[in-house]
């Protein structure tokens, strides 16, 4: 079980550092109902997150015939999504985010009155269109599929990788409850130092997890 934690936490916490998401959510908190407006998007976020594990660990997981594993935990999957993590770091690392066109989507998003469920779409959309909620996704759900460990272990693990992925959306919902100003003023510079550097830092662990996952194939 511990091994397999020390697998995910990095993927799922390399996810969590993607600052669109936060972003997004301490926007939300600028609004005229901050708190509802902000727990509505927390649930669209935290709601698509289970939905893609759940539905990912019944058909990658799940799917094995008897004592014999399915494709997914075996070792070319391993090399598959090595891969992909090489390749998706380096297309991140090589992205220049757009933060005007964020702020003008957040404007106008944000202005007039709109209802809770608008929130809760927000949520489900920016989780969905998220590049990096899929790369992390399957890292995650294959380094479960390989792991030789009990299948309450194997929820507990999700439930866990569930919790970090959704802090961007959870944390500054947080904040406004319990934190106070200067919760919120810390979340800002989390924030922007996301902005600046968080794309560098998702890139570099991806790059690693994928050549040690390759390598661990190649050289055995």
């Amino acid at each position: 079980m511990l091994q397999l934690l020390a697998q995910i936490v990095p993927l799922a916490i390399a996810g969590a550092i993607s600052p669109v998401v936060l972003m997004g959510a301490l926007a939300i908190l600028d609004g005229p109902r901050a708190i509802r407006q902000s727990a509505a998007f927390s649930a669209g976020v935290i709601g698509t997150t289970i939905v893609l594990f759940v539905a990912g660990f019944l058909v990658a997981v799940l799917r094995r015939d008897g004592d014999t594993p399915a494709w997914f935990s075996g070792d070319r999957a391993h090399v598959v999504v090595g891969v992909m993590l090489i390749v998706a770091g380096i297309v991140l690392g090589s992205i220049r985010p757009n933060p005007t066109r964020t702020k003008k989507f957040e404007a106008k998003f944000l202005s007039g009155t709109r209802p809770l469920h608008d929130f809760v779409i927000a949520g489900i959309a920016l989780m969905i269109t998220n590049g990096s909620t899929f790369v992390v996704l399957i890292a995650i759900l294959h380094e479960v599929a390989r792991a030789d460990v009990l299948a309450g272990e194997e929820t507990l693990a999700l439930g866990i990788a569930t919790f970090i992925v959704v802090l961007p959306a959870t944390a500054p919902l947080a904040a406004a409850l319990f934190g106070g100003a200067r919760m919120r003023a810390r979340l800002d510079t989390i924030s922007q130092l996301a902005m600046r550097y968080g794309r560098f830092v998702m890139a570099a662990l991806w790059i690693a997890f994928g050549v040690k996952d390759v390598l661990s194939v190649v050289l055995t």
